[in-house]
């Protein structure tokens, strides 16, 4: 099981790697622009994914992370972004080669304060799962400005890996 949450993590590292770099040539007021998102812009977007994270990872860790509200932004701009991204996707991956047991039950509270009891492996295909939703939307907006963002996802990932 380890190898598959591994294979995940690595390769959620590698879309946001690719993509954030894909999107360094724009301005922070490009990235800022209202497109109507949930998280009103391309850069709104990326700073909920990363607050997402570290959500969970608290959770998870037992260390909560503090949060107003999910569309608070830990970063104000790109570098700082792209930095702590890379920051947090490593945690996840180190939290992933640390366990010994995925199906271990993590009590947690979440931002009403209900408790709820989930395995590791629920969390985690959740955590990855919310950064595919979210990113989709992201190559949304980007696709609507014709801003070109790298092809293929995780097959995207399998690819580079293999060298093809």
């Amino acid at each position: 099981m380890r190898d598959i949450w591994l294979e995940q993590a690595q390769a959620n590292r590698f879309i946001n790697r690719t993509w954030l770099e894909a999107l360094g040539h724009l301005s922070l007021e490009e990235l800022e622009r209202p497109q109507g998102a949930f998280f009103r812009s391309i850069f709104g977007t990326w700073n909920h994914i990363l607050l997402a994270d570290r959500i969970w990872l608290g959770r998870v860790q037992g260390e909560p992370y503090p949060v107003n509200s999910l569309a608070d932004r830990p970063c104000a701009d790109m570098d700082s972004l792209r930095h702590e991204r890379e920051a947090t996707d490593a945690r996840l991956i180190q939290l992933v080669e640390d366990t010994a047991d995925f199906g271990q039950i993590i009590t947690y509270r979440n931002s009403k304060g209900t408790e709820f009891r989930d395995s590791l492996r629920r969390i985690l295909a959740h955590l990855f799962a919310h950064q595919h939703h979210h990113r989709g939307q992201i190559a949304q907006m980007c696709h609507e400005r014709e801003i070109a963002i790298p092809d293929g996802g995780l097959i995207g990932y399998y690819r580079a890996e293999a060298g093809t």
